[in-house]
């Protein structure tokens, strides 16, 4: 497990006023560190934090990852080695992986964990309380699909367009399109497949504000990206004395 410290510029009187600063875990299904994510997280907290970081492939081989592609008919999730690269497996195998590590991080006395995947469905924790990106971005999206004629999700690959799925029951017409936030740059396009949504969400802890961003100027909609959303909430859980 890769323990890291984080503290953010001109924030050591907050941490000397609120004297122990909180710990936060984060998980992936990817390997760690997730420099892509966790830095504009931290950020976006506003006050100095300790984080540990896992990661569901760390210290795997390429063979041993390749035995964890979907079965036929399997969601596919797309994820970030630690150099940079993508690769994918199938929900089972990375939630069965995922829970593992959550349930190793449950051991190291933290805050808060949070799992860094958009698509994850994870049993509570015994110790600490966990955050489930998909949990609160899909509560929005069914929150505001409800008052809305035709939304539109972007997920990392094309393999699935066809099997998303929220558990919600929406009346609203939901438009799906890809774009990966680890390999190429579709994000401009994909804006544009989705003219005409009230709104839009990005449907995975990968994406950034700059991708969101192109989403905006091909689609013209107001759109929310998961991991800016999930830090929002994150920073409101932390604000304590």
């Amino acid at each position: 497990m890769n323990a890291v410290l984080n503290q953010l510029p001109d924030q050591n009187k907050i941490a000397q006023n609120t004297g122990k600063r909180l710990r936060i875990g984060f998980a992936t299904i990817g390997q760690s560190p997730r420099i892509d994510v966790v830095p504009a997280i931290l950020e976006a907290l506003g006050k100095p934090v300790d984080t540990m970081e896992v990661g569901a492939l760390d210290n795997m081989s390429q063979n041993e990852i390749k035995k964890l592609a979907p079965r036929k008919g399997e969601y596919i999730f797309a994820t970030r080695m630690a150099d940079g690269t993508q690769v994918t497996m199938g929900k089972s195998a990375a939630e069965k992986r995922l829970a593992e590590v959550l349930n190793r991080l449950d051991d190291e006395n933290l805050d808060l964990i949070v799992a860094l995947c958009a698509g994850t469905s994870l049993p509570a924790l015994k110790k600490t309380l966990l955050i489930e990106p998909q949990r609160i971005v899909d509560g929005m999206t069914a929150a505001i699909a409800a008052s809305c004629r035709r939304i539109g999700i972007v997920v990392p690959l094309a393999e699935q367009v066809a099997l998303f799925h929220l558990d919600a029951s929406l009346t609203a017409q939901i438009s799906v399109t890809y774009a990966s936030p680890y390999s190429g740059d579709r994000f401009f396009k994909a804006g544009q497949e989705l003219i005409g949504c009230q709104v839009i969400f990005m449907h995975c802890m990968g994406y950034n504000a700059q991708m969101r961003e192109k989403v905006i100027a091909g689609s013209g909609a107001p759109t929310v990206s998961a991991p800016e959303l999930v830090a929002s909430v994150l920073r409101q859980l932390i604000d304590r004395p």
